[in-house]
């Protein structure tokens, strides 16, 4: 069944079609979510059955990067900033409150889904970090809500600015902190509510874009409002595509756009994949690494900053090094990414919103620009709609070629550069020499823009007429595209890995090193 476009309205009695209750549907939910906590948690061993290191050691598979000390699975599932729990009771946690989630969003009738879903994060939040920082983030998110749906505070210029204000907070209270940093050496710590509200800094951005466009009902719920940031799916891993699910027009678009059973069984295959990317992803590449040496004789760095490491040592790199190591590298966070992120949309999914996948087989990309779509969806879809669409509906209108490169490049350099990488890197250690440092990685992204942007041009030019991977006599060249595509890609990452005592030049030159031309 095809799905309907983000923001696309539905009839009620289509709704109620995709809204039909099937009480199967809870078994595999709740299969899928006792693996997890068989795989990550002490639930194994509270109820005295073999833990996942007993049964890897009974099968006799050596997996040293999949087994934790404690007999559990290393696990890419993080709950950060808390300290009141241990990582695995913490987890336990969240898939308790997700399958919770999941019954009351399921079962309820449609006009409560939202409710529910804050009502289940609140009390798993309290849980985690206390009463504190709960009241701290659900103020943060209040303030926002009045300043965009409280009828008493108007429409002037004022209220505009306060909403620009607040929505902004995150990168006015990065730009104050670093600066006062490093002018008197002090450095700010932000309460952990803030930390939370913070990492929503580009949903935000989104959530303000919509309601700017007037795609945002002014009488919008307080809990239709909470619902799009503050659900148990928004906890583990706070940091990683902390974009993903985007603002309200594109998750009510997405609410029942398949019917709830199906979105349910896609939602339980996405994490059983992300299941098998998060345990055997570091595995899977120590052991490349390992045939890649033992067959070939190349070193390879699992790490594209241990290669820039040791080239600032003088290690002699080959160019086979270089390229296999920044792919690698590239594979390797792919795979970690891929995991969590899938694990996050397989749950959106179980609660009933058909959300893309952060990650859709980014291998078959042939160009650069096909790339950023599939490596990075809401990534690449927040830039796109606070950042490109608004240049491009402006500038240079009667030369459109010149109007692609420069919205590209302003989306894919400035917005990527300043809101999309500079609050991950400083949330949560707001000092100069963190932003200064995140600052000095532009070529990374010069070179990415630069890319996106001619290769859109190219494309507006002079469009296909061939479907890639089409089985015929160009199938060879569809495989050679994507290689330098992945490539070119894996490669320029050496600018966004700096290290203590590196120089723009030593970067430079090992770039060069992987194209051939240095040594």
């Amino acid at each position: 069944m095809a799905i309907q476009l983000p923001g696309a309205r539905r009839s009620p009695e289509l709704l109620a079609a995709r809204d039909r209750h099937r009480p199967w549907d809870v078994v595999p939910v709740f299969v899928v979510l006792l693996v997890y906590c068989w795989c990550y948690t002490n639930l194994a061993a509270w109820l005295g059955a073999p833990t996942p290191g007993a049964c890897v050691d009974w099968l006799g598979l050596g997996l040293p990067r999949v087994v934790d000390d404690d007999g559990d699975f290393h696990a890419k599932l993080h709950v950060s900033f808390t300290g009141l729990l241990d990582g695995d009771d913490e987890r336990l946690v969240v898939f308790a409150a997700l399958f919770g989630c999941f019954l009351t969003t399921y079962f309820l009738p449609l006009r409560h889904k939202a409710k529910a879903a804050v009502l289940w994060f609140v009390p798993a939040f309290v849980a985690l970090y206390g009463w504190q920082p709960t009241l701290q983030l659900l103020a943060a998110h209040l303030a926002i809500y009045a300043s965009f749906h409280a009828r008493a505070l108007g429409e002037g210029r004022a209220v505009r600015a306060l909403r620009w204000l607040l929505v902004q907070s995150c990168m006015l209270t990065i730009a104050a902190g670093c600066v006062v940093n490093g002018v008197t050496g002090a450095a700010w710590k932000l309460p952990v509510g803030l930390v939370f509200f913070f990492y929503q800094w580009a949903r935000l951005m989104v959530y303000h874009a919509d309601f700017r466009d007037g795609l945002v009902p002014r009488d919008l719920g307080v809990f239709d409002y909470l619902a799009l940031f503050l659900t148990p799916v928004t906890i583990a891993n706070v940091g990683y595509a902390p974009y993903l699910g985007q603002g309200h027009v594109y998750l009510q678009g997405r609410l029942l756009a398949l019917d709830k059973s199906a979105l349910v069984r896609s939602g339980v295959r996405l994490w059983l994949l992300a299941l098998v990317y998060m345990l055997f992803a570091e595995q899977a590449v120590a052991w490349f690494i390992d045939g890649v040496q033992r067959v070939w004789g190349i070193p390879v760095y699992a790490f594209t900053a241990e290669l820039v490491r040791e080239h600032l040592r003088g290690t002699p790199l080959s160019t086979p090094t270089v390229l296999l190591s920044t792919l690698v590298d590239q594979a390797r966070i792919f795979l970690i990414y891929g995991g969590v992120t899938h694990f996050r949309v397989g749950a959106w999914r179980v609660m009933g919103y058909a959300v893309d996948t952060q990650y859709d087989r980014p291998w078959l990309a042939t160009n650069l620009a096909n790339l950023w779509g599939r490596f990075a969806f809401h990534f690449r879809d927040f830039l796109v709609r606070v950042f490109y669409y608004p240049v491009f509906l402006k500038m240079f209108r009667r030369r459109p070629l010149l109007r692609i490169f420069f919205a590209t490049m302003v989306a894919t350099v400035v917005g990527n550069l300043i809101w999309g990488h500079v609050p991950p890197k400083t949330i949560t250690a707001l000092t100069w020499g963190s932003l200064t440092t995140i600052l000095s990685t532009w070529p990374y992204f010069v070179l990415l823009g630069l890319g996106i942007s001619l290769t859109q041009m190219v494309l507006a030019t002079r469009p296909r007429t061939r479907r890639p991977w089409t089985r015929d006599r160009w199938l060879v060249l569809d495989v050679v595209c994507a290689y330098l595509t992945l490539q070119y890609f894996a490669l320029i990452h050496v600018f966004i890995r700096p290290q203590p005592g590196g120089t723009l030049a030593d970067s430079a030159r090992l770039v060069l090193i992987g194209l051939g031309l240095g040594a």
